[in-house]
């Protein structure tokens, strides 16, 4: 594990995630229904999250990361969804779901990242044949 560069990574990633939690607890912000806020707000937290586990174990390779990102958002988003005060069972659901749609979209969309965005990302080249369309 590279912690001296994952920590820029991490730190961040769970400082969302704490307001995320903070939101739904304490309703600080009197934000509006808006269907689709748990898809944005989770996918920029697992575009922290995917490249904080690239830095944190740098010898996986996309094809564990992206796994772990969507494992990982969704055990956070269920937490974050389904405790607390809230809705009923059913609008949670939807909730979640839409929460997890962020996140795989993260995950699906990091496959067709350019490979000079992909250092900057993951902090580091990817493997040659871990991408589609990539020279084997």
């Amino acid at each position: 594990m590279n912690l001296a560069q994952s920590y820029r990574w991490w730190l961040p990633t769970w400082i969302i995630y704490a307001a995320y939690l903070l939101q739904h607890f304490m309703n600080i912000l009197q934000l509006p229904a808006w269907h689709w806020g748990p898809a944005v707000a989770y996918a920029f937290w697992a575009a922290l999250a995917l490249g904080a586990i690239a830095r944190s174990w740098p010898t996986l390779t996309p094809y564990a990361w992206r796994p772990l990102v969507i494992f990982l958002g969704a055990i956070l988003s269920g937490i974050d969804v389904f405790t607390g005060p809230g809705p009923a069972s059913a609008q949670r659901i939807d909730t979640w779901m839409t929460a997890l749609i962020g996140i795989a979209l993260v995950s699906i969309l990091a496959r067709f990242v350019p490979t000079t965005w992909s250092k900057l990302w993951f902090g580091q080249e990817v493997k040659p044949g871990s991408r589609p369309y990539s020279p084997r």
